[in-house]
């Protein structure tokens, strides 16, 4: 792989994981915006993070899930570790 192609995949991948300002209250990354646009999850209704993960707790432990469960389980250490007071 060309160097050119390598940084132009790193550039990629981190803008992926750029936070990006949904609603006022809910910052999400472009691929767990993806993931949840794929699962028909109303994301972009919901007022904060909070009333995110009461949408996602629902999830079905079934393997064609996995990658929506990661993607809660990832909003969910936001939550706890940004938002929760402590």
């Amino acid at each position: 792989m060309k160097e050119e192609d390598l940084e132009q995949e790193f550039l990629n991948e981190v803008q992926k994981q750029k936070l990006q300002k949904v609603t006022e209250n809910l910052y999400l990354t472009k691929y767990q915006a993806d993931v949840l646009e794929r699962f028909h999850v109303p994301y972009r209704e919901v007022k904060d993070t909070r009333e995110l993960l009461y949408y996602l707790s629902d999830i079905v432990d079934e393997e064609e899930y996995d990658e929506l469960e990661e993607v809660a389980r990832e909003i969910s250490d936001y939550y706890y570790y940004h938002e929760m007071k402590k």
